[in-house]
């Protein structure tokens, strides 16, 4: 993989933990189902280690370190069946949905306020 490859895909990454990680923790804690990712768990890692060495050669030893947690970020994605089985015994938990239902609606109205100027 070339670094402006591997560039497009740490982007592309970036902007899928921007707008859907927060709700996929919500939702999944850390068994979010591997097919949820915008590219295959091996792919990414490649990509975001290409981009670290980049920034680590440059200098930018900030910058190769916040490769490299996006690389931690990717231990929270499991086996899709594995995934959904554990997510069925949380779905089952009310204490779980008491305390998970509202942020969700607090993660609509938020976006929605970013969208432009709406008022709910």
């Amino acid at each position: 993989m070339t670094l402006n490859e591997a560039d497009k895909i740490v982007k592309i990454w970036g902007k899928y933990l921007e707008y859907s990680s927060g709700k996929l923790v919500l939702i999944f804690d850390s068994y979010i189902p591997e097919s949820f990712l915008p590219f295959p768990k091996k792919i990414l890692e490649e990509a975001l280690n290409i981009v670290a060495e980049h920034y680590h050669g440059m200098g930018d030893n900030e910058a190769a370190e916040l490769m490299q947690r996006g690389i931690a970020l990717l231990l929270g994605y499991t086996d899709d069946e594995e995934a959904i089985l554990q997510a069925a015994k949380t779905f089952n938990n009310p204490k779980w949905r008491e305390a998970i239902l509202p942020v969700f609606k607090k993660f609509h109205e938020d976006w929605i306020k970013t969208q432009g100027d709406f008022r709910l």
